[in-house]
C-alpha cells in the first residue's frame, strides 16, 4: 500500500513539472532560413506562434562587399498555393537587424526569406553576379 502512494505521488509530481513545460513559450517551435547573393546575405529566424503568426520574427541583412550595391531582405510566406511577399527591408551600412512579427489570417503554411541586391531603390540586374536568392521554406508544424 505504501508503494502505491509513493508511485502516485511521483507521477503527480512529474505531471506538475512536465505539463507546464510543454505549454511554455520555450516549447514553441522555431525556425530559421538564410541565403546569399554576391556581396551580401540575409537570415530570418522566427517562432511559430500558432497557425497564423510568426512571433518573434528577426530579419538580418549583411552587406559584405563595397561595390556600391546594398542588400534588402523580406519574408516570403505561403498558404496553400497563395504566396505573400512581405515588404523589403533595406540594409544601410554593413549590417542591420529588424525585430518584428508577421500575421496572416489565411494562415502561414511555410515561410522563408528572399534577398535582393539594390542600387538605391532599383533592383540590380547585372550579368555574372548573383543578385537574388530565396532560402526555401520551412513548414509550420502548427498549421
Amino acid at each position: 500500500m505504501n508503494t502505491r502512494k509513493t508511485g502516485a505521488f511521483v507521477a503527480g509530481a512529474l505531471a506538475a513539472v512536465l505539463i507546464p513545460l510543454a505549454a511554455s513559450p520555450a516549447a514553441a517551435a522555431g525556425a530559421s532560413k538564410s541565403c546569399s547573393v554576391t556581396g551580401a546575405s540575409g537570415t530570418g529566424s522566427w517562432t511559430w506562434a500558432g497557425r497564423t503568426k510568426l512571433d518573434p520574427l528577426k530579419l538580418k541583412g549583411k552587406d559584405t562587399k563595397a561595390d556600391g550595391y546594398h542588400p534588402a531582405i523580406r519574408l516570403v510566406t505561403y498558404t496553400g498555393s497563395k504566396v505573400k511577399l512581405w515588404p523589403w527591408h533595406h540594409v544601410s551600412g554593413s549590417a542591420e537587424t529588424w525585430n518584428t512579427s508577421a500575421h496572416d489570417t489565411r494562415g502561414i503554411k511555410h515561410a522563408g526569406v528572399e534577398v535582393q541586391l539594390y542600387n538605391g531603390r532599383t533592383k540590380v540586374n547585372k550579368p555574372g553576379i548573383v543578385v537574388n536568392c530565396y532560402s526555401g521554406g520551412k513548414v509550420n508544424p502548427r498549421y
